[in-house]
């Protein structure tokens, strides 16, 4: 008996007005109830995390890295009452990482560090627990929109956060970015669909929409480009294929949505304009070449031998900590569900929404897997780079199998419903081996607080993705430097002067390019073998033209951040986008006031 035949249970075409009273008489209503809803995902939370709780080293790949410019922007926060573009270093001046990769998080993550007392590691342990809480709570929040109970709705996020893959990103590869972006990504869905099944806006969920969209579209813009491109078509072949889901498409519970989650994308105009306008002219957004190279010398972590196991450790020498594996054991329970209840519930809604979940699982395996056919994607989806970061949409699509395989469990009648229990084998294979995986990733031999200081600026000396590549290539050996330290910056201002003859080569440590950029009293030459700008002395005068006869004269050089129409339409945007958010929230807060003062 399918779902839509049972009015006893909540299906995706009952009305939202029901269907939230519904949910609302199974809220928590007292502190133990609060403490069911909220302890395993806390327990989990502390369990997956306590290398970064109990010890004091740094962890593996970038995770010392993301701690490091975390504790950067808090400085020029605490300086400058402002977020920043650029990174400033002994090595490096006015760096534009903050414009090209991240700012939002890592500006948000830089006021946290400031508000724990200067504490940039414990604010960035302090995110990877939110993000913990976000994947977990998100996901649960999911099943209990969809009607599953409190007990069986924790299934799916337990498959999720115990998945090797998503803990590699923490502890083998130390991608922050990307965790973020993945964490918010269950989040954002609970919070939309709450939103769309509601009979008007109501506070928390629009704050958690809104929150988790800020961060989303604030992090990893590889994740935010093929995460959204994947949704948009998930969400098209369900509507295509499922028609009970369209009335949540209705055009009001849409505008509510887009009411929320386009103010907080425009929050991270800031960043998100220059990086659009000018990505193309930084090294790492034009030189596909190199992308390429590193997406076919990835391949080899995706071996179909390597994705279907139930080994957490990666099988190529030489590339320790990689776990990559699928959660095997939950696809082989929804192929086993599936086929346990196919014919009492093949023309279900939720047993096509299984199938769909399926099929498009099944589609970003075989593109993850084949080199061929990632290369043939439109540029910007070719920068990926390595093809084992779509394995996180993977497990998107297996938890979405999961939690349909339970609906439609819970849509049987008799002794089919308890066969939703057959998944306790796997929930205590997934967090054994989580646990396992966790433990088994050994500490860098490096104090966190050592990343502070020297580790931190080695670093810097070797990270040039985000120089400027377009002007001609000049040596640096033999020309008189100027070496600006981060010191004589003031909101990433500076005038200095040095001694030298008009239009004669200068070698400056300054790491940004002319797009973000405003120098007056030199002009941009070229980029040495370190990926810093050479100036010439005076801006009317050619490059290289000084004439050695020409006595030395002192000349001011002042630098400031650009003041380009994407620079300035960006923190415009983010304003409004701001301000927009705030106005909502509270005439929510009014509304909500009003109707209880009516009571």
């Amino acid at each position: 008996m399918s779902a839509e035949r049972v009015p006893s249970r909540v299906a995706l075409s009952d009305p939202p007005l029901r269907r939230e009273n519904r949910v609302a008489r199974g809220a928590p209503r007292s502190l133990i109830g609060v403490v069911a809803l909220l302890g395993p995902a806390a327990l989990m939370a502390m369990v997956l995390a306590w290398p970064m709780l109990l010890t004091s080293s740094g962890l593996g790949g970038d995770w010392e890295h993301h701690l490091w410019f975390i504790w950067r922007q808090s400085l020029a926060i605490r300086a400058d009452h402002a977020p920043s573009m650029f990174l400033n270093t002994g090595y490096s001046v006015l760096y534009p990482l903050y414009a090209f990769y991240g700012g939002t998080i890592y500006a948000l993550a830089g006021v946290l560090a400031i508000a724990l007392g200067n504490s940039p590691i414990s604010a960035y342990v302090l995110t990877y627990i939110l993000g913990f809480l976000a994947a977990y709570g998100g996901w649960y929040w999911i099943g209990r929109t969809v009607g599953l109970p409190r007990l069986l709705a924790q299934i799916p996020a337990l498959v999720f956060v115990t998945s090797a893959c998503y803990l590699t990103l923490i502890y083998g590869i130390g991608d922050w970015p990307e965790f973020l972006a993945l964490s918010m990504l269950p989040l954002m869905v609970g919070a939309a669909l709450s939103v769309l099944r509601a009979e008007r806006l109501r506070i928390l969920p629009a704050a958690a929409l809104a929150l988790s969209s800020i961060v989303f579209f604030g992090s990893h813009i590889l994740t935010v480009l093929w995460a959204c491109t994947l949704l948009a078509l998930a969400i098209a072949v369900v509507i295509a294929c499922v028609p009970s889901t369209r009335p949540w498409l209705q055009r009001r519970r849409l505008i509510r949505v887009a009411a929320v989650v386009i103010p907080a994308l425009l929050v991270n105009a800031w960043f998100l304009l220059p990086m659009v306008a000018y990505a193309s002219h930084t090294q790492i957004g034009s030189q596909y070449g190199v992308a390429y190279e590193d997406l076919q010398a990835s391949m080899q972590l995706v071996a179909f031998s390597d994705l279907f196991t139930l080994s957490r450790a990666s099988a190529v020498p030489g590339v320790y900590g990689y776990a990559l594996s699928l959660p095997t054991p939950a696809i082989v329970w929804v192929l086993a569900s599936v086929m346990v209840l196919l014919w009492g519930a093949r023309r279900g809604t939720w047993m096509r929404l299984l199938v769909v979940f399926t099929a498009i699982t099944t589609g970003i395996v075989l593109l993850m897997t084949h080199e061929g056919l990632l290369r043939t994607l439109p540029k910007p989806y070719t920068l990926l780079q390595f093809s084992y970061r779509l394995e996180g949409y993977v497990l998107m699509g297996v938890t979405a199998a999961v939690l349909a395989a339970l609906m439609l469990v819970r849509s049987q009648m008799g002794r089919l419903r308890f066969w939703a229990w057959t998944i306790a084998p796997v929930l205590i294979l997934s967090v054994v081996g989580a646990i396992q995986q966790v433990d088994a990733y050994p500490p860098t031999p490096l104090s966190r607080s050592a990343t502070l200081t020297s580790r931190g600026e080695l670093f810097a000396r070797k990270f040039t993705d985000y120089a400027y590549t377009p002007l001609p290539a000049i040596s640096e050996s033999g020309l008189p430097t100027l070496d600006i330290a981060p010191a004589e910056l003031h909101h990433n201002h500076g005038s200095f002067t040095l001694r030298a003859r008009p239009g004669q080569l200068v070698a400056t440590n300054i790491g940004g390019g002319p797009d973000l950029l405003h120098i007056t009293g030199a002009s941009v030459a070229g980029i040495d073998t370190r990926s810093q700008l050479v100036l010439a002395v005076g801006s009317s005068v050619a490059a290289g033209s000084a004439d050695p006869h020409t006595s030395l004269a002192t000349e001011r050089i002042s630098i400031s951040p650009a003041h380009s129409l994407p620079v300035v339409l960006g923190r415009l945007l983010a304003l409004v986008g701001a301000l927009a958010l705030v106005a909502g929230f509270v005439a929510l807060s009014a509304r909500a006031y009003r109707e209880r003062a009516r009571r």
